[in-house]
């Protein structure tokens, strides 16, 4: 993890993340999850994206929804299953940001902007229930 200025940004996966750690602080407190936490849903090949017009005119911004237990796995005698409830499921605003490198080229960095636990009703878009 690095941090410069008000800027943390961590690896996970392959994937640049990076976010405001006052925000993510705020975010704690308000929501109880972390960005770092946050980032996980990106790792969920199921979850759902969703392009955000009404709050994308000084930057593109997207919602996901997905569920952030992916590779969280219980052993249960010879079977494993997924660990899965719906506190998993999480809401994500996020935007994409390009930044260059110290060799000159250019790293697509994922900006983490807010993460929360999703509505039943997204819970339910997030499982096919509602279109």
């Amino acid at each position: 993890m690095e941090i410069s200025g008000s800027v943390v940004r961590f690896v996970m996966g392959g994937m640049l993340f990076e976010y405001d750690p006052e925000k993510n602080e705020k975010n704690i407190t308000k929501h109880g999850i972390s960005f770092k936490s946050a980032a996980r849903v990106f790792f969920d090949y199921d979850r759902i994206e969703l392009y955000d017009e009404a709050h994308s005119a000084e930057e593109d911004r997207y919602n996901t929804i997905g569920d952030i237990s992916s590779g969280n796995l219980t052993t249960i005698g010879n079977l494993r299953r997924n660990n899965t409830r719906t506190d998993d499921i999480l809401f994500v605003v996020y935007t994409e940001r390009a930044s260059i490198d110290e060799e000159g080229r250019t790293v697509e960095i994922t900006r983490l902007i807010s993460a929360r636990l999703a509505t039943s009703f997204e819970r339910g878009v997030y499982y096919g229930k509602h279109i």
